[in-house]
């Protein structure tokens, strides 16, 4: 990698390079913003690593107001860092280089999904000393025919699909995930469809934040800004001790999920004594709407063991935390299931 790369924020005359980037990265199956104003989640900069007039990587920073211990902070969330090194050896190290050019721009840095332990970046923070954990993944299958013919994640060999296939046909799938709980139907729990956060979601935040060891601000402005009215695929779920964000997504041939009908709760506040509440409410709703499955990426201990109540299980996660020492430092003496985190504080409900 030649000494001469310069990391800057994105400006308006790197937009071609960025392009040619993309091409030549493009079996990554990922991509750099091609605008240094892109519609991206609030709070969010663009940087690039550049090489005289090439640009040979780049990262997103997502800046944000968090509570530690109930003591504001400022966190940046580090979103995809991508390098020429994926195509091309000359720029293996340039991986290391965008992290710690991300570590001066805001110590206190979080990357959140990764897609598993395996990942060059989850093993390269682990090297470097940022504390680490998986996220759970939970789920609920709720038409097992339709569950059983399109978990793709499941269908990776001729075997297993005849398997599987033979299961949905006869119902002995259905018998299968009664018995551990799944297609069981909650009992309705009262809650309002709301239109967009307002000042209702105030007073949740106000008592409730202070009950999580760590927390992004989630005040009804913040939330307005992540999920705005003119956004009709956000679900907006008002029970009377707190609220949760689903949707409902038609899947057509989805990397994990094929052609399913996904519910997801993608977000959620609470006092956690008060999220059993919350989460019958969302899933209740998703499930009177019809989906053939439900899923949620939950953190915190209390959380979790809301949708274990509600029927979810847990499988393989693939998400995954990772603090810089700076931000382990706000929060050494807690464990990790004491942090409220789930997929809305990474990069949002994409692919779902």
């Amino acid at each position: 990698m030649s000494s001469v790369i310069r990391v800057a924020p994105f400006t308006v005359e790197w937009v071609d390079a960025v392009r040619a980037f993309n091409q030549r990265i493009a079996a990554s199956r990922q991509q750099l913003p091609e605008s240094p104003q892109p519609m991206l989640l609030p709070g969010s900069e663009v940087f690039l690593a550049t090489e005289g007039d090439a640009v040979r990587g780049g990262y997103i920073l997502r800046r944000q107001k968090f509570f530690a211990a109930g003591r504001p902070i400022d966190v940046a969330h580090y979103r995809l860092p991508l390098s020429e090194g994926v195509v091309d050896r000359r720029y293996a190290t340039l991986g290391l280089r965008l992290v710690r050019d991300a570590v001066a721009r805001e110590p206190r840095l979080y990357a959140l999904g990764m897609g598993g332990w395996s990942r060059p970046l989850p093993q390269m923070l682990k090297r470097l000393g940022w504390r680490m954990c998986e996220v759970p993944f939970h789920f609920k299958v709720l038409r097992p025919s339709r569950f059983l013919r399109n978990i793709r994640v499941v269908r990776t060999t001729m075997l297993r699909r005849l398997v599987l296939d033979a299961a949905a046909l006869t119902g002995a799938g259905w018998v299968g995930m009664k018995v551990v709980g799944h297609g069981a139907r909650l009992a309705p729990e009262k809650h309002e469809m709301e239109a967009a956060f307002d000042g209702w979601a105030d007073p949740i935040w106000t008592r409730s934040q202070s009950a999580y060891a760590m927390i992004a601000q989630r005040d009804a402005a913040t939330l307005k800004a992540l999920y705005p009215e003119s956004d009709d695929k956000f679900m907006r779920v008002h029970a009377d001790v707190g609220w949760a964000v689903a949707l409902d997504t038609q899947m057509h041939g989805h990397l994990q999920f094929g052609d399913m009908r996904v519910g997801s709760i993608v977000d959620c506040l609470a006092a956690p004594e008060q999220a059993s509440a919350v989460i019958r409410a969302a899933a209740g709703e998703l499930e009177q709407r019809g989906v053939d499955l439900m899923i949620s990426n939950q953190l915190h201990g209390a959380w979790s063991e809301a949708l274990r109540q509600a029927g979810f299980r847990k499988g393989p996660s693939n998400f995954l935390l990772a603090l810089s020492p700076a931000l382990a430092e706000c929060v050494s003496g807690a464990d990790d299931e004491s942090f409220h985190f789930n997929r809305s504080d990474g990069d949002g409900p994409i692919h779902l």
